[in-house]
């Protein structure tokens, strides 16, 4: 998709299957590994699969 490369707010929410509120309104209380440039939230792929795969399901 990025090939290494940084997604925007939009782009994640698309391959998360979210809106863009829902990235900006939990990225931090979920720990989603983002960078700030030029005053705006860009995700690396790499990291945010690497972010999935920590997650546990709570029953």
């Amino acid at each position: 998709m990025t090939n290494g490369r940084l997604m925007s707010v939009a782009d994640l929410a698309v391959y998360l299957g979210v809106t863009a509120a829902w990235v900006y309104n939990n990225h931090r209380a979920l720990g989603l590994p983002a960078r700030k440039i030029g005053g705006h939230l860009r995700f690396r792929l790499a990291d945010v699969d690497r972010w999935i795969d920590q997650q546990e399901v709570s029953r």
